[in-house]
């Protein structure tokens, strides 16, 4: 009797000293809607692309410079949605457990995601000005990873996992940048959506049980 008496008061502590320094309030629905939202900006990329191709000079600077405007508002339309239902689902999840969402753990998770991300899309924009088009999709891929990888320290640990598998795509999309709007919607897309299914069955389900 005192030894389970003992282990319950170690998990307890334990939970305590998660609930402090690390942010728990992530959700796997947030990560499959965000899967989702990439697909179909992937669908609607591919359709501004296509309208270039049976042009002569595929691609050549004057055709390019039409479509820079028409994709960079999709990233942000894509970006936007993508930040506010993290925002929302986490809050909301946050309420339920009993925690505050604006706390400390919070604020380090975030910081260390968007170090990262932020110096990506900078870069990203460096290249696009350049007109490094094909350096574009593994850069993003690369810079999200790290971002993921770096974030992973103050959440959950396997968030390092999908940071290294959105690495992986990276330098694939390196080697092989004509393939880069397929990887991009496998990284940003598909991995997504694996990774929110597998969280919320394996981790969020068993935390509420």
């Amino acid at each position: 009797m005192k030894n389970n008496e003992a282990v319950e008061a170690v998990k307890e502590i334990r939970g305590m000293m998660e609930k402090s320094s690390r942010f728990l309030s992530f959700s796997g629905t947030s990560a499959i809607l965000i899967g989702l939202y990439a697909l179909a900006g992937t669908f609607v990329a591919y359709g501004i692309l296509s309208s270039v191709k049976d042009i002569p000079g595929e691609f050549s600077r004057p055709v390019w410079v039409t479509i820079v405007p028409d994709i960079t508002l999709l990233a942000l339309i894509v970006f936007a949605l993508s930040l506010s239902t993290i925002l929302f689902f986490s809050a909301r999840k946050a309420r339920k457990m009993g925690h505050s969402f604006i706390s400390g753990p919070a604020y380090r998770t975030f910081l260390n995601f968007f170090l990262p991300l932020t110096v990506g899309g900078i870069f990203s924009v460096a290249l696009l000005m350049g007109e490094n088009i094909g350096i574009i999709a593994p850069a993003m891929l690369l810079f999200y990873g790290l971002s993921l990888i770096n974030a992973s320290k103050y959440t959950y640990g396997s968030i390092f996992w999908l940071g290294c598998c959105e690495l992986l795509l990276g330098l694939i999309c390196a080697f092989f940048p004509g393939k880069g709007l397929l990887l991009w919607s496998i990284g940003f897309g598909v991995l997504h959506i694996v990774y929110g299914i597998y969280f919320y069955f394996r981790v969020e389900r068993d935390s509420a049980a």
